[in-house]
């Protein structure tokens, strides 16, 4: 296999850019693990919230026991039935809101939940894969140091001049700045 000098120069750049994130990983894990926790503790609560409002219930039935009062007063019962039917209306669709605005606010306590459980499993997952791109990069590094002596300087610069310009590619006119892994 043969590398041009730039070639080598961007692996090395993509190989000292993951080994210094791999240092930096088993102190990110802990931080992200924390904070995904916390954001996933906000939507437990958010959502138990929007539960304890949807459950209670005591509270209507005692506004609509005030509402109903006594009774009749005598000779007034169509009159009260009435009044009483409008109030216990109002007081039901004030209900249905409430309970309209809890449900809303648990599908938002949701949100944050799902996402921070989801987070904190793929952090889980990869909390060990360090050791595995350790590895990696080392051997990717000892291969490099290997074929440095051998890289041609600049065969890519003679392979651009011999290939018609419709013919080619935008890799080919990459430039080591313009070139690497992010």
């Amino acid at each position: 296999m043969k590398l041009t000098k730039s070639e080598i120069e961007i692996a090395d750049r993509c190989i000292s850019k993951r080994e210094k994130q791999l240092v930096q990983w088993p102190r990110k894990r802990w931080v992200l693990l924390t904070i995904y926790s916390m954001l996933m503790l906000i939507g437990y609560l958010i959502v138990n919230d929007g539960k304890r409002s949807i459950y209670d219930d005591q509270a209507t039935e005692a506004q609509v026991s005030r509402a109903l009062g006594e009774g009749p007063p005598p000779g007034l019962e169509h009159r009260w039935a009435v009044g009483a039917m409008m109030k216990i209306s109002t007081i039901l669709e004030a209900r249905h809101q409430v309970v309209t605005l809890s449900l809303i606010e648990m599908a938002a306590g949701f949100m944050p939940f799902i996402s921070g459980l989801s987070m904190m499993c793929i952090i889980i997952l990869r909390w060990n894969t360090g050791e595995r791109d350790a590895l990696i990069c080392k051997l990717l590094r000892a291969k490099l140091q290997e074929l440095e002596p051998d890289a041609a300087p600049n065969s890519r610069l003679s392979s651009q001049l011999q290939a018609p310009p419709e013919v080619q590619s935008s890799d080919s006119l990459r430039t080591p700045s313009s070139g690497g892994c992010g």
